[in-house]
């Protein structure tokens, strides 16, 4: 089995990795440790492919499979497989959900797919979300695999709860992006509520990159003192690293998820809390009712009838006050045991890319939804363009290909122009200099996800809109 994938690398100069970044670092990390005689595994640039066509034909004639491991741009492997006129089979991934490049990504690909080619998806909600977007995936196979824990510690930290501490004060944790979609400043308000309708001390520890200026740490700690005078009762960190997570982990009493995020499809941090043996209190969301015990759920109130951009990333409702707290207080808490599911997810991983290299159709697995999950996905009404045949999805990608490449280059002499075209361009153009900005501050390379795969989308043409309708529906508009 000859397996080829980009040689990925997060930026170094983006504030923190999200959750697309680290799949892929894991991913390759994995690949490289299992290198076998059954497994050849070589690495490549996925930019030297796109700009070298006799390197990329060499190197891709010698495949049997690619992975996909570059984010919302898969498309560009199966432009390059019959541009060639190459046999090779595909395997992309989704890692977020309702989110335009990844909608760009299975828009494109869908009149390319073949019998080998297999979508990845890290939860049953992703293969739902996507198969009601997408009804042809229901005839290609789909695999649900995250091999996160190839990067989780053999040994975990000494844990520090409330009892190891010896003190009564209760620590909530939050691990993330401090953002609007993920309802950050309703963990605010859980905070205030628990201190004044508990004789018991609530402290919030909350970690990452400082998404929305509305929950900027300093009008978080204002709001807290307002409501509950002077006292230790937030805490701030900027994004750690892997090791210093892991020991935050340990210090959490509970940690707390609220995210109604139209981009989430897993939730990486609640397997990682599960394993760390950390109980997680979150809405009926997305991944949440298959990763999280019932006791922990809370009822989600969701905005219906109201169109979304899949552009941007959006809080789709709230998370109960009343039911985040009344987890919080309950003494009989379950743990989770997710992580036990996904530590099988790396041998799983390998075994899928063997049976894929024996079989012409890989089997499909089965899925269950939860009735949440169902019921989400049953009012998810999608607004997008007509499908393309393989001429027009051929030729688009094309179009695509120069601007994917010189987009990244900093000292491309096409840059700047291209810069200007896309300011011209852009739908929105607010979004379009931030991410200008952005990228003349770091790399500028893709995997900084949301920014030059969502501006391609301007380039495409691309806009979906979303809304969640307040009943079921049998089809998507």
């Amino acid at each position: 089995m000859r397996v080829t994938l980009h040689d990925y690398s997060t930026d170094p100069l983006l504030p923190q990795k999200d959750g697309v970044n680290l799949a892929h670092e894991n991913i390759a990390a994995l690949l490289r440790d299992n290198v076998c005689a059954d497994l050849a595994v070589t690495f490549h640039d996925i930019n030297r492919l796109l700009a070298d066509d006799a390197h990329a034909r060499e190197l891709l004639a010698a495949a049997d499979c690619v992975i996909s491991n570059i984010g919302p741009h898969a498309h560009y492997y199966f432009y390059l497989r019959e541009k060639f006129n190459l046999q090779f089979n595909i395997i992309r991934d989704v890692r977020t959900a309702i989110w335009s490049s990844y909608l760009l990504q299975e828009h494109l690909v869908a009149p390319y797919l073949r019998a080998g080619d297999m979508l990845m998806v890290a939860s049953h909600y992703t293969r739902g979300v996507y198969e009601r977007i997408f009804p042809h995936l229901q005839r290609y196979s789909t695999f649900r695999c995250y091999p996160l824990t190839v990067a989780f510690p053999t040994e975990l930290p000494p844990r520090q709860h409330m009892a190891d501490r010896g003190d009564d004060t209760f620590v909530l944790g939050y691990i993330g992006r401090l953002s609007e979609d993920k309802n950050f400043p309703d963990l605010v308000q859980l905070l205030i509520t628990l201190n004044k309708e508990h004789s018991r001390k609530y402290k919030l520890v909350a970690c990452g990159d400082i998404h929305s200026p509305s929950c900027h740490p300093e009008l978080i700690q204002a709001r807290i003192k307002q409501e509950l005078g002077a006292g230790d009762y937030f805490q701030y960190l900027p994004p750690q690293s892997n090791g210093q997570i892991w020991e935050l982990y340990r210090r959490f009493d509970a940690m707390v998820f609220p995210s109604t995020s139209n981009l989430e499809t897993l939730g990486r941090v609640l397997v990682e809390a599960s394993y760390a043996g950390v109980p997680v209190i979150c809405g009926k969301h997305a991944a949440a009712p298959e990763l999280v015990p019932a006791s922990a759920l809370c009822s989600v109130d969701y905005l219906t009838d109201r169109a979304f951009s899949s552009h941007f990333d959006h809080s789709l409702g709230r998370v109960n006050i009343e039911d985040m707290v009344s987890a919080v207080a309950n003494p009989d808490l379950q743990l989770p045991d997710c992580h036990l599911d996904y530590l099988r997810h790396p041998d799983k991983f390998l075994k899928t890319l063997m049976w894929n290299a024996n079989h012409p159709m890989p089997q499909n697995e089965t899925y269950v939804l939860a009735p949440e999950q169902a019921e989400f996905i049953a009012r998810l009404a999608v607004v997008m363009p007509e499908a393309l045949n393989l001429s027009h999805a051929h030729d688009l990608i094309a179009k695509l290909t120069p601007w994917f490449i010189n987009l990244q280059h900093q000292d491309s002499p096409e840059r700047a122009a291209l810069l200007a075209q896309l300011a011209e361009i852009s739908r929105y153009p607010e979004r379009t200099q931030v991410f200008i900005a952005k990228s003349a501050a770091t790399a500028g390379d893709f995997t900084n996800v949301g920014g030059i795969d969502i501006e391609l989308c301007h380039v495409a043409g691309f806009y979906p809109e979303f809304s969640l309708t307040s009943s079921a529906q049998s089809g998507l508009g």
